[in-house]
């Protein structure tokens, strides 16, 4: 008697089900999936950016800097720009402007700042480790995976640091 065929949408769930297991367990649900850098030098450059747009990539800098990845100035990886982008619904936006050949890194990822809404210093700050976190492909954290609140991937929140499980994803993800 021959051996049952597998339905093939049966198999493909079971692969991805697995496949999804897999990746979750090793960024702790906390893949940004969009802007995996290149590798862990990282050059920086902002463009016309006003002094709360400065010193919150300068502030982003410094928060990488604790991790793995290294940070210097002068651009071709990081461009940073802030600008009045109006009533958006977001403080800060980071995208990949400019894919490796075989679309698996970003070589060239864009963080734009939102001047629009009133932020004090301490929040630009948290902007902009929350934006250089997600260059370093960092995804938002929630209450439920960041119970002591110390997180600068939150969104509804402003700490201003990574926390000790930010670093260790960022680790094992570059």
């Amino acid at each position: 008697m021959p051996w049952p065929v597998p339905r093939l949408p049966a198999v493909a769930a079971v692969a991805a089900a697995l496949l999804l297991t897999v990746t979750s367990s090793a960024y702790a649900d906390h893949d940004d999936r969009g802007t995996d850098p290149d590798n862990r030098n990282q050059a920086v450059k902002g463009f016309s950016l006003t002094t709360n747009g400065t010193n919150a990539m300068n502030h982003g800098k410094s928060e990488l800097e604790r991790s793995v990845i290294k940070t210097s100035w002068g651009g071709g990886d990081i461009e940073v720009f802030d600008a009045n982008y109006g009533k958006s619904g977001w403080h800060g936006t980071t995208d990949c402007t400019n894919w490796n050949a075989l679309w698996t890194s970003c070589d060239i990822i864009r963080v734009r700042l939102n001047t629009y809404q009133s932020k004090t210093a301490a929040q630009w700050r948290s902007l902009g480790c929350h934006e250089f976190g997600h260059t370093a492909d960092l995804g938002h954290r929630a209450k439920g995976n960041d119970t002591d609140n110390n997180s600068c991937m939150r969104i509804e929140i402003w700490p201003t640091r990574y926390d000790q499980h930010d670093l260790n994803a960022i680790k094992a993800g570059t």
